[in-house]
């Protein structure tokens, strides 16, 4: 398999977060320019991975992951993809609904990542990452896109085959768009300085694969594209995940996926130096009209200090992570517990001793670690080499 390297994002990502119902919301922002950002909202509590679109009559789809207290097995709601609809432009939205995978085989892995593209005859794709097998407890190279068909927004009919695959790799954190008769996909590879693959489609069911589109270590993949077309503009952008480096969402444009802008240009305003903010999910309404959901916390954003665990309390090294786990404090705080999940929340490791490093013995994949001082708690996503 095709050697992961260390991702490391304070967020709820690809449903796999053990954490998430005490942990991340979902965050609507608007702007006039897609650059500087204000007026931020609760759009949706305990979730993640965002993916928005408008259909032509008007009506605004949001998919995401939800992650509904309790976190159970018998909560048939927790960690599946939903969907919220807008009929006045995004000024409000209705309840999340359970989105519901007609024909999709029951060896399959639960759909997740969730990705939302109006086709021509007015339908809704949704694009998602799954797995032909369901049994598998990480993540690994059987994971691809795949795709169903809406009428509705919640109602869809699986559409058989695999939409991307890229041999000894895994293909999830779909993104896409529609521009002219061309479907786009992007997803990002290994690490961020690896950037991104990019497919194109005439039907967005056959994809063929192009360049890869150049990044650097303080630009992840991970987010959704969004055509600036609406309102007089002629390109499309990826907006991506912040890295700690940078601390802001950011994107760059193109016209046809294969030739970017080499300019990565940050987003400012509310979003920024709050925080988290990851995936985030963005859709021009028309000119001067732009509407944001991203992953953050609604008390960090906010500034409502509903607890004291508002800040990144730590901080994991080397990377890549290998088979030794680093920990720095980022105050003078001490250790007192430290939990690992693996992606179907099962506990691998546990520890109740003040220990900073330490040698694990789990395979390679994701993971999530939870650290707890004192007075704060937190966990990041880790993948290990």
């Amino acid at each position: 398999m095709k050697k992961l390297l260390l991702l490391l994002f304070i967020f709820c990502s690809n449903s796999f977060f053990p954490q998430a119902p005490n942990g991340f919301d979902l965050i609507a922002c608007s702007s006039s320019d897609g650059i500087t950002w204000t007026n931020n909202n609760l759009f949706q509590d305990s979730a993640g991975v965002p993916s928005i679109t408008q259909h032509s009559t008007g009506t605004i789809y949001c998919a995401f992951q939800w992650f509904p207290a309790p976190a159970s097995p018998t909560n048939t709601a927790f960690d599946k993809v939903a969907v919220k609809k807008s009929t006045d432009g995004g000024l409000t939205w209705g309840t999340p609904t359970l989105a519901v995978f007609n024909g999709l085989p029951p060896t399959f892995k639960k759909p997740f990542d969730p990705t939302l593209v109006i086709a021509d005859n007015g339908q809704i794709r949704m694009y998602f990452s799954s797995s032909k097998t369901n049994t598998l407890t990480m993540l690994d190279s059987t994971y691809h896109c795949y795709s169903a068909i809406s009428s509705d927004g919640v109602n869809y009919t699986w559409e058989p085959g695999v939409r991307v695959a890229v041999a000894d790799s895994i293909t999830i954190d779909p993104a896409a768009v529609k521009i002219g008769s061309a479907w786009h996909y992007t997803a990002p590879r290994a690490f961020p300085a690896a950037g991104a693959f990019h497919f194109i489609s005439n039907d967005g069911l056959a994809f063929t694969r192009t360049t890869t589109i150049a990044s650097d270590a303080n630009h992840n993949f991970t987010g959704n594209l969004m055509s600036d077309i609406p309102g007089g503009g002629s390109t499309f952008r990826f907006y991506g995940t912040p890295s700690p480096q940078t601390g802001a969402i950011w994107f760059k444009s193109t016209i046809d996926g294969i030739g970017w802008n080499p300019t990565f240009t940050n987003c400012v305003g509310s979003i920024t130096s709050n925080g988290v903010q990851a995936d985030p999910a963005v859709i021009k309404l028309g000119a001067g009209n732009y509407i944001m959901v991203y992953v953050s916390k609604y008390s960090n954003v906010m500034g409502l200090n509903k607890n004291k665990n508002e800040h990144s309390t730590f901080t994991i090294y080397p990377n890549p992570l290998k088979d030794q786990i680093h920990i720095a404090l980022n105050d003078n705080s001490t250790i007192e517990e430290i939990k690992i999940y693996d992606t179907e929340s099962k506990l691998v490791f546990h520890s109740t001793e003040n220990i900073s490093s330490f040698k694990h013995h789990l395979n390679k994949g994701i993971y999530f670690i939870e650290v707890k001082t004192k007075n704060t708690s937190e966990t990041k996503k880790i993948i290990i080499d």
